[in-house]
């Protein structure tokens, strides 16, 4: 006779705790075949891509812009779901990108010939910056002092504009 690695009562034993062990993580049994609901935005953020998703337009980014932010979408352009109005100090555009898992936004103004790119995601943490002059090539922004206060004013704006608030 053979002597095995495992005693056959461990490996019995073993798959007969196995799966409670899988429900004693606090979710229930649901948990084991990923039915309980996660929730990754915020109640703002759900709000926005809602908004964005009904009252948008469908619209195709020229992916320059966007590469230089790190959305990359193999040189093609980018689709987005967009909404843009007028401030009192450029035009403001919004846009919901759409062509990764997860949704994100865009948020950029144009102040005379100079467009100012935010991407973000949906909780609005700021993930980079860029600016495009109208006769020039998108650089990144460096300065984050300046990034973060445009990039925080846009998105004032944005919330201002927003049904329910």
């Amino acid at each position: 006779m053979t002597q095995r690695g495992l005693p056959r009562r461990a490996l019995l034993g073993a798959l007969l705790v196995a799966p409670v062990g899988a429900c004693s993580g606090g979710g229930g049994f649901g948990d084991l075949f990923g039915s309980r609901r996660k929730y990754t935005l915020t109640p703002r953020g759900d709000r926005m891509v809602r908004w964005l998703q009904n009252e948008g337009r469908d619209a195709m980014m020229a992916p320059e812009a966007f590469a230089v932010m790190g959305l990359v979408n193999g040189g093609r352009d980018i689709p987005v779901k967009q909404m843009g109005l007028d401030g009192r100090d450029g035009r403001y555009v919004i846009s919901l990108v759409g062509f990764r898992s997860v949704h994100e936004f865009v948020l950029h103004r144009k102040q005379g010939d100079v467009l100012t790119f935010h991407h973000c995601d949906t909780k609005f943490a700021r993930f980079s910056s860029a600016r495009y002059p109208r006769n020039g090539k998108p650089v990144f922004i460096t300065d984050t002092a300046f990034a973060e206060a445009d990039f925080q004013q846009q998105l004032a704006f944005w919330f201002d504009q927003m049904p329910g608030r």
